[in-house]
């Protein structure tokens, strides 16, 4: 991914080797261009910035929309944003599912004729009622603490 650029300004993004041809198709471009050359055109790699840390649930990081010059890099940094009422919705729809998954493969602990005894029964009976209750964490959808199997 490339950057191209005019006294330290972004002119597009992104950029690519494919258009730098097409805009100078008087220069014969080596198979393998060097970093020096590329500069030469206003033209650099891009790094990505790190990703930014302690992000709330109820947030997301996003790459920017345009890179900045940090140290003397072209970075895509990333944002952090709230999350749409989409994105949660679509996370809520992905836990749930999991849960249910793991509601429908621990059904038969219930059943009348399961040959578990009554202690196990129970245990079983509690791990349901937490998967149940997972909906109701203060970090659904997206962190969850799932109770563990008995």
């Amino acid at each position: 991914m490339y950057v191209k650029t005019s006294n330290n300004t972004v002119d597009e993004f992104p950029y690519n080797i494919r258009k730098l041809r097409k805009d100078n198709l008087n220069v014969s471009f080596p198979q393998e261009i060097s970093e020096e050359t590329l500069s030469s055109f206003g033209v650099f790699s891009i790094a990505r910035g790190e990703f930014p840390e302690n992000i709330l649930h109820t947030e997301t990081a996003v790459h920017a929309s345009v890179p900045e010059l940090v140290a003397g890099v072209w970075t895509l940094p990333w944002v952090v944003r709230d999350k749409t009422q989409d994105e949660i919705s679509s996370e809520s729809k992905v836990a749930r599912y999991e849960r249910d998954e793991l509601l429908t493969q621990c059904d038969w602990t219930q059943l009348p004729d399961s040959p578990l005894d009554s202690t196990i029964k129970a245990s079983w009976a509690t791990y349901r009622t937490a998967l149940r209750d997972v909906t109701g964490q203060s970090g659904f959808p997206t962190n969850i603490t799932w109770p563990t199997t008995p």
